[in-house]
């Protein structure tokens, strides 16, 4: 993943872009997280047919909690 982002930073300097591993549950730490953010960025994998319809449980959770904006990025 890290590769695949590697050149955006340099492309987008004003964009501040935290790396935080956490051990809490998905939707738990990103809506903490939420709480100091401009953006939560979130990714969907949508798999099937129903899946490009339907979110996931972690994207619906953040969605749903998040004290910021959320982006749902199609991966």
């Amino acid at each position: 993943m890290r590769d695949r982002f590697a050149a955006w930073p340099e492309k987008f300097p004003e964009v501040e872009v935290v790396e935080d591993v956490q051990g809490a549950h998905p939707v738990q730490a990103l809506t903490d997280a939420s709480t100091r953010a401009d953006l939560v960025v979130v990714g969907s994998r949508g798999r099937s047919v129903v899946g490009s319809v339907v979110l996931g449980s972690v994207s619906r959770g953040v969605l749903h909690h998040a004290h910021c904006p959320v982006a749902v990025i199609r991966s």
